[in-house]
């Protein structure tokens, strides 16, 4: 839960609870105004000092109304004089009305009565202000276990996501030494046969030498080649890196990213297809990460199609909304795999090493969309002409 929905989630809640504080008040105030304080009426011949003062029972009144019903009680124990001027400041602070009603019920009694109906009203106020700040105690302890519990899940959350992290990171090195593993032993055996030809009395053949050291290259680069990637990858991941965004025409992007691997396409015999609009559309992007995504989709795109399969590179501004299309005629990825195709060292087919793939060319083209607030998708199976499509969709505005 980031912050704004944990600030989204305690104003519900507030709400929720500060309605159903308002909505227990006035039940407790019709109780005694419609109940409580016609019995103390009928039956008692008292009339409660704030009955009929207002719609609903306040607690500033009843406040004032003990305080006053105190301070009667400590002058009826003192001199007249010296009772008088806090006397004076009970009556201003309780108000004339209310002062008016509880003088007019106490002004034929004796002192002995007076005293037992001053007792008598100041526990009344005290119960009553009880029962009415009551809704508020049991908001506040609903509320804070609310929030209490929110945290737990919260702190539980956080722990199963540290959890889950730590083992895609354990997967991730492993499988970066599996990937490792098969073109370093290739080197090596190469390498050693090489070294070990000084000491044979017959050399390896020159062909076989050359074989040798091609199959050495190619193993040297796909090593380089997967560190590259993962180095892009942990770069992305890291809080550090920042995207250095310019604006840039992102049709124009596309029309260059095709135009540098329309020799890789033609050379394994597929044909790459841009439908790209000629207009100018401008994007505050990072140039090269994006350059990046889309030469990624289209590697991925001729490194896991046969010979034959057309390619589509599809482009259109909708309203607020730019939708890049990477489409190709190639098999179905099996559902299982496209569940999780932009996971780390992810590939369509059953091998990570059969078709010399990293695995982490459709991970970090996901995580730099992301990053440049966009989404990217894989939809199969919604079209005739094509059978999936890597989908972007990058906000215009």
């Amino acid at each position: 839960m980031n912050n704004k929905e944990w600030k989204i989630f305690l104003i519900k809640r507030f709400l929720l609870i500060l309605f159903l504080v308002s909505m227990s008040e006035r039940l407790l105030n019709g109780i005694y105004e419609e109940a409580v304080f016609p019995w103390l009426s009928d039956y008692l011949h008292i009339e409660f000092f704030t009955a009929g003062l207002e719609s609903g029972q306040s607690i500033s009144a009843l406040c004032r109304g003990g305080l006053y019903l105190a301070v009667m009680g400590i002058c009826n124990q003192l001199p007249d004089v010296a009772g008088f001027a806090l006397r004076t400041f009970g009556e201003q602070l309780a108000g004339s009305v209310m002062t008016g009603k509880i003088s007019s019920q106490t002004l034929q009694m004796n002192p002995g009565q007076r005293n037992f109906f001053i007792l008598g009203m100041i526990a009344l106020t005290v119960l009553i202000l009880l029962t009415l700040l009551l809704p508020y105690v049991l908001a506040a302890i609903v509320f804070g276990q609310t929030v209490s519990v929110q945290i737990q899940r919260m702190e539980e959350q956080e722990r199963q996501q540290k959890a889950e992290y730590d083992s895609r990171r354990n997967l991730l090195l492993s499988d970066v030494a599996h990937d490792l593993k098969t073109p370093m032993t290739t080197v090596a055996g190469y390498a050693k046969a090489l070294v070990e030809q000084g000491e044979q009395e017959e050399g390896i053949p020159r062909e076989k030498q050359r074989e040798y050291l091609e199959a050495i290259y190619n193993k040297s680069m796909q090593m380089s080649g997967l560190l590259s990637f993962l180095f892009e990858y942990v770069k992305l991941e890291s809080e550090g890196f920042k995207l250095n965004k310019t604006k840039i025409d992102i049709f124009e992007l596309l029309r260059e990213c095709v135009a540098g691997m329309y020799m890789d396409f033609e050379e394994k015999g597929m044909e790459i297809l841009p439908l790209i609009p000629e207009e100018e559309v401008f994007l505050e992007v990072d140039a090269v990460q994006f350059h990046r995504v889309i030469n990624n989709l289209l590697s991925n795109a001729l490194r896991h199609n046969n010979p034959g399969t057309k390619v589509w590179v599809m482009a259109e501004a909708e309203d607020d909304e730019i939708i890049i299309r990477v489409c190709d005629s190639g098999a179905v990825i099996p559902q299982e795999t496209a569940r999780y195709i932009f996971e780390p060292f992810v590939l369509g087919d059953e091998s990570r090493n059969s078709k010399g793939g990293s695995g982490l060319g459709l991970s970090i083209a996901h995580k730099a969309v992301a990053m440049h607030g966009g989404s990217l998708v894989l939809e199969q199976g919604e079209w005739e002409e094509y059978t999936k499509a890597f989908v972007i969709r990058l906000s215009a505005g």
